[in-house]
């Protein structure tokens, strides 16, 4: 444990598991896993109930373990639901790999927007089964809603400097969606005002990175899919977790059933707060920060936001068990 990073009062370091959104799609990457049987089942169940639910696209499992199936960019445009299944069973069958091998034991969930469902699946607050049928759901409502086109878009503007930016701009439609490090705010809005938000702020020298996305979520382009996903979310059964459920759109767990139903459906108008969330959880004593997902993004995030907490990304690349856990414990040593 980290000099500078406050111990909980009864001393014992405490460890969040993060579970990302739409950036934990990658084309095999449980290809090294698929026969880990936490994994397997993970993806059977998901492949089963997506069938079920009349599902079609390429089957999740063969996105998560083949190396050559279609990237984030493609699958979001030809298949929306095929890449928000692949992108939920890859965090929940990751995390189940990780609940396994962890040492010290998780204490926590901390879900970043869509990510949020796989966070509340891990927790044992929702099913497998509810989760595949809330995605297929929730892709009806997008599909109806015959939204313009719309996104995201990453920069490495400070939140107030982005904000300063589009009052400046006159663009009213472009809203800030998250602010997850103290220089990574990411933007929604329409494709046009996006664009032109991308213009200038490359001018001043500064990043912005379009995010692959179907829409703009966290904005209120999507308040009557918002509307409708809550009324449907109010029928669904809701476990204790088992597990504290964090989310970046506030800054203490969700306890309530209620606070649970609006952790599920957060990520369609909420903006984000990470850095705020994550402050508030090293202040409960949360120390250890395991990233679920590829590419080591939360992780990148909670470094950026908590200097000296210890974090681990142990599917930053495709990896068999053993090599997840001598990553694990690299990091954790």
């Amino acid at each position: 444990m980290r000099d500078d990073v406050p111990a909980p009062a009864d001393g014992t370091p405490r460890t969040v598991l993060m579970c990302p959104g739409q950036g934990a799609y990658l084309p095999g990457v449980l290809r090294h896993l698929g026969d880990v049987p936490s994994v397997s089942r993970v993806l059977g169940a998901v492949e089963a109930h997506s069938s079920a639910l009349g599902g079609t696209g390429p089957p999740v499992g063969a996105l998560l373990t083949d190396v050559a199936a279609p990237g984030p960019d493609r699958l979001v445009r030809t298949h929306p639901l095929a890449f928000d299944l692949a992108t939920y069973a890859a965090v929940v069958a990751c995390s189940t790999v990780l609940l396994d091998l962890a040492a010290p034991p998780v204490h926590a969930v901390l879900g970043h927007s869509v990510g949020d469902l796989a966070a509340l699946t891990v927790a044992g607050a929702i099913t497998l089964e509810q989760g595949v049928r809330l995605l297929h759901v929730r892709d009806g409502l997008l599909r109806d809603a015959a939204l313009p086109a719309a996104g995201l878009l990453a920069t490495d503007l400070p939140p107030e400097s982005a904000a300063d930016l589009l009052h400046a701009e006159g663009l009213r439609e472009v809203r800030i969606a998250a602010c997850n490090a103290p220089r990574q705010t990411v933007l929604a809005g329409p494709d046009d005002e996006l664009a032109a938000v991308r213009r200038t702020v490359r001018a001043l020298g500064r990043r912005a990175t379009p995010l692959t996305s179907r829409t703009a979520y966290h904005h209120p382009l999507l308040t009557d899919v918002h509307r409708a996903f809550r009324r449907l979310l109010r029928a669904q059964p809701v476990a204790p977790p088992a597990l504290a459920v964090h989310t970046a759109t506030t800054a203490g767990p969700a306890r309530t059933p209620a606070q649970l139903r609006t952790v599920a459906a957060a990520h369609l108008t909420e903006p984000m707060a990470l850095h705020r969330t994550l402050r508030a959880m090293r202040l409960a004593g949360f120390t250890t920060y395991l990233d679920s997902g590829p590419r080591a993004l939360l992780s990148t995030l909670a470094k950026a936001g908590l200097p000296g907490c210890t974090t681990a990304a142990p599917f930053r690349t495709p990896a068999g068990v053993d090599h997840v856990r001598n990553r694990l414990t690299a990091a954790l040593r």
